[in-house]
């Protein structure tokens, strides 16, 4: 295995206290001793490296400029609390793991699965002119508040679906993705059209997300 940036380290730690279960939560400071276990000498107090976590330090990977959390590999349901998501533990899986294509497969459906057979979204593959309101766009992002991180969060989550989706099928040889528990089969085809699908909500719907934005600049 390669050396470990310092953002692998803080996902792969995640992904431990995860157990692979993506609805499991864990706290800043679970993940911050999780951290610090796995190399105390990076991740340590300095000074006192084998006696004490650097706190700090951890969460600038959790929540900083180029963090786990912008990247749309972590996510913070609620104040302190952390859950991998599904790109997370692809990530992780193929840190630590590359060669296991099957577990690989089912994080990288489940990751985009929402998405590619959402209601808003066949809507929209029935008729060109769907979604007609904000609500339709909000109800596909899952956007439970006008917040202008959780808009670029999901915004990102969408497109990082579909590049390991993608990237996953170049890289096996594949044209679609299955699950074993699910009849539903993602083609590229479906892929190519949630991408267009996508540029159609940020034409569409400009005025609204600039105005979420701009929340973020007062």
């Amino acid at each position: 295995m390669a050396e470990l940036t310092a953002s692998d380290e803080v996902l792969i730690a995640a992904t431990n206290l995860a157990k692979r279960d993506p609805n499991r939560e864990f706290s800043e400071w679970e993940l911050t001793l999780e951290v610090w276990k796995l190399n105390k000498n990076r991740w340590g107090l300095r000074g006192f490296e084998q006696d004490h976590p650097d706190h700090k330090r951890v969460m600038m990977e959790i929540m900083g400029g180029g963090s786990l959390v912008k990247n749309g590999f972590l996510i913070r349901p609620r104040k302190n609390r952390y859950r991998v998501t599904s790109a997370g533990f692809v990530k992780a899986l193929a840190i630590v793991a590359p060669r296991d294509v099957r577990e690989r497969s089912l994080y990288i459906y489940d990751d985009v699965n929402d998405f590619a057979f959402h209601r808003v979204f066949e809507a929209y593959l029935r008729d060109p002119d769907e979604p007609k309101t904000w609500l339709g766009v909000a109800s596909f992002l899952n956007l439970s508040r006008n917040d202008p991180t959780l808009l670029e969060s999901q915004l990102a989550r969408v497109r990082m679906g579909i590049q390991s989706a993608e990237r996953f099928m170049d890289e096996t040889g594949r044209d679609e993705l299955r699950r074993g528990d699910a009849n539903r089969t993602i083609t590229r085809e479906r892929l190519a059209l949630l991408t267009k699908f996508l540029s159609v909500i940020e034409d569409r719907f400009q005025p609204q997300l600039e105005a979420i934005r701009r929340k973020a600049k007062k």
